[in-house]
């Protein structure tokens, strides 16, 4: 059975070219456009991993991480952060909301690829 990943980001070129580079990597992936749809899709689809943009409309990526985190089932959740900005303070702001893994915008997929890998990797184990 694939792992299954959900895709959080509201710009549809970036949230398709990470969806079906994934699902051709072998996948099951979840993609919305909004932190709120992702949070119901947490708690419905559960999934192995999380890749969520920061800016997005109705629940930004850190609300979203600080939301997930509370949940006692997906404490562990590997989640990468994607975003435009690269400012340290909000590199930092990240990883305070819960975050694993922070990449900067624009991106390889093929870099993606190998952190999701490494987080599925690590969170496999902890299981």
């Amino acid at each position: 059975m694939p792992l299954t990943i959900l895709v959080a980001d509201d710009d549809l070129g970036t949230r398709l070219s990470i969806s079906d580079y994934l699902d051709l990597s072998g996948y099951n992936v979840i993609a919305v456009d909004n932190g709120v749809d992702a949070l119901a899709m947490i708690e419905k689809r559960h999934p192995d991993l999380m890749v969520t943009d920061i800016m997005m409309p109705q629940m930004n990526g850190y609300e979203l991480v600080r939301r997930v985190r509370q949940l006692s089932a997906f404490r562990l959740l590997p989640v990468i952060l994607l975003t435009e900005r690269t400012k340290t303070q909000e590199r930092i702001l990240g990883y305070q909301s819960g975050c694993d893994m922070y990449l900067s915008k624009p991106f390889e997929l093929e870099e993606i690829a190998a952190a999701i890998r490494n987080l599925l990797e690590r969170s496999q184990i902890i299981q």
